[in-house]
């Protein structure tokens, strides 16, 4: 079994070289590396070359495209990977070489009556320089379909909607055609609904090969700046709600074809529904909220956010739902019975 690693990457040249180091043992072992460089003004470029020359790496593609995002570079790679699975990889981050192996040894021999998995997913670990913290805590287990996962795993909490800590299937990418989103950042969200509510079976490991660095001062979702673009965030939530409603006939009619008798998602489902909670108050209310306390501008968006007929709908399911956790339900019952005094609350849950 073949891994394509797709990394995406742009102004990253003094970070990129940790992120392939530790690629290297794997790239060795005859895996394959698809560099998709999106218009780096630095030598990003360069750096990649000139490593991929000096270690005389056969079973690298190194591509470059002018600036259109990490959607479109991503998109880019997936045309061109040879892989029987892709692992996406930002090029600022980095894997743990031997938990990256077993992972892959893992999805190699997991076949569960000769059915192989479409997706791998594990965990990840948040690393700032000092600490690097497991998230989110895994056990193993195998599900049938990826609706049973995306359905468990957002009652759990633990559904991420980056595509780095899982293994796609490229053959089932490719045949649902499975895409990221383009010309704007939250690229990954309608992604990974598209995959997993249509896929067939996906392992789950309790291993954290990822290392997901923080503090990245050219992050799209750096902290410490009020940015217009992090409201693309609603653009990828009304996105996701519109082509699953576009998809749920499509689905239905399907599984009455196939005489199946499991139950598509749907718009009103309460995993979708905790999916776009979950990810609308970690994109915009833990950034904002903090802020929203020095910044007037911060209060606003604060307002935009809670205000918007989406994030309405989805506090209003979740408020109902103690079945989510106590911390997602207790935040979405403050927010629906005083939306004005929640954000004091929800400052200090969040913290």
């Amino acid at each position: 079994m073949k891994v394509s690693f797709i990394i995406p990457a742009f102004n990253v040249r003094q970070l990129v070289g940790r992120c392939l180091t530790t690629l290297l043992p794997l790239l060795r072992e005859g895996h394959e590396l698809v560099f998709v460089d999106d218009g780096s003004s630095d030598d990003t470029l360069q750096t990649v070359r000139a490593f991929v020359e000096a270690e005389q790496l056969p079973c690298a593609k190194v591509l470059t495209q002018s600036n259109r995002g990490q959607g479109a570079a991503r998109n880019r790679g997936i045309a061109v990977a040879s892989g029987d699975y892709i692992w996406f990889v930002d090029a600022d981050d980095f894997v743990d070489t031997a938990e990256a192996r077993q992972v892959i040894a893992d999805c190699t021999t997991a076949v569960d009556g000769g059915v192989t998995a479409d997706a791998v997913v594990f965990g990840l670990r948040l690393d700032d320089g000092q600490l690097s913290m497991p998230s989110p805590i895994l056990r193993q287990r195998s599900y049938a379909t990826g609706t049973d996962y995306f359905r468990e795993s957002n009652q759990e909490g633990t559904f991420r909607t980056f595509p780095v800590n899982k293994l796609f299937r490229a053959a089932k990418v490719r045949e649902l055609q499975a895409a990221f989103a383009e010309g704007r950042i939250y690229e990954d969200l309608q992604f990974n609904l598209e995959f997993f509510v249509q896929c067939g079976r996906v392992l789950q490991l309790p291993l954290n090969p990822y290392h997901y660095v923080l503090g990245n001062a050219d992050s799209s979702t750096n902290a410490s700046r009020i940015q217009e673009r992090d409201f693309q965030a609603l653009t990828a939530a009304e996105d996701a709600t519109a082509w699953l409603s576009d998809r749920v006939l499509v689905m239905h009619d399907a599984h009455a074809h196939d005489g199946s008798t499991a139950k598509p998602v749907t718009v009103g489902d309460i995993s979708f529904q905790t999916l776009l909670f979950s990810f609308l108050s970690s994109c915009l209310l833990r950034k904002y909220i903090p802020l929203s306390y020095m910044h007037p501008e911060a209060r606003a968006f604060v307002e935009r956010t809670m205000h918007h007929h989406l994030f309405r709908k989805a506090v209003r399911h979740c408020a109902t739902h103690p079945s989510i956790g106590l911390r997602r339900w207790g935040m979405a019952l403050c927010i629906w019975l005083s939306p004005r005094m929640s954000r004091h609350i929800i400052n200090r849950m969040m913290r």
